[in-house]
């Protein structure tokens, strides 16, 4: 499969498109996958292909974790909608996630958090959040309860989202794996995922809150 990264605004979509769609046709690659699009630059690349009789996008590699769900505003509702596969990168929020930071303490030093830049993703600043420490700690209680690493408790959370295909994880050591890979086989309970996800849930903004109450009944 040949994926885009980011979106281009150099480059006109019917342009990416039709190079996609060679490499496709003349047999170099399978699929073609996006990452890193908003909601409506997914969508129009979808009404694009099908206008213009080019290959479709057929999945999504977003970030998505416990300590970053933006993408359940828009982006998620048209992969679900329009059939992509979803597979996040990151699940882990660049290993905060996974129970080595403390609240009120500097990241372990050479760490991927007290590496990264004001740029990254993983910018301290941007991990650290009361919201995050929160959810950290319902983690690290939920981990108490039944046994589970941090990393099982949220990639297993992850997994249980509605559209959510498979996870990308990014283990440095063997260890890492074989506990990322302990993610799968066993499930949390209803109760659990409903904490995770109210504790961690995205701040309530418009229009989505004004539209959510006017449809209320």
């Amino acid at each position: 499969m040949h994926e885009v990264h980011c979106w281009d605004a150099a480059t006109p979509l019917e342009e990416t498109l039709s190079a996609l769609t060679d490499l496709v046709r003349s047999g170099k690659v399978r699929y073609i996958g996006v990452s890193n699009f908003t909601g409506w630059q997914l969508m129009w690349s979808l009404d694009v292909s099908e206008a213009g009789g080019f290959e479709r996008f057929v999945c999504l590699q977003p970030q998505y974790s416990l300590v970053e769900r933006n993408i359940e505003r828009e982006v998620l509702p048209v992969c679900v909608e329009e059939g992509l596969g979803v597979i996040p990168w990151s699940p882990l929020g660049g290993g905060f996630l996974s129970g080595k930071y403390r609240r009120d303490e500097e990241p372990p030093e050479g760490s991927r958090i007290s590496e990264a830049v004001e740029s990254m993703e993983e910018y301290w600043d941007r991990r650290a959040t009361e919201r995050n420490w929160a959810t950290l700690d319902l983690v690290g209680r939920i981990s108490e309860e039944t046994g589970k690493s941090y990393a099982q408790i949220s990639l297993n959370w992850l997994l249980r989202q509605d559209g959510v295909t498979a996870s990308i994880i990014g283990a440095r050591t063997l260890e890492h794996l074989e506990d990322n890979i302990g993610a799968s086989g066993w499930e949390l309970t209803s109760k659990q995922v409903e904490e995770l996800s109210e504790a961690s849930a995205p701040e309530d903004v418009y229009p989505y809150r004004f539209i959510r109450n006017a449809q209320r009944v």
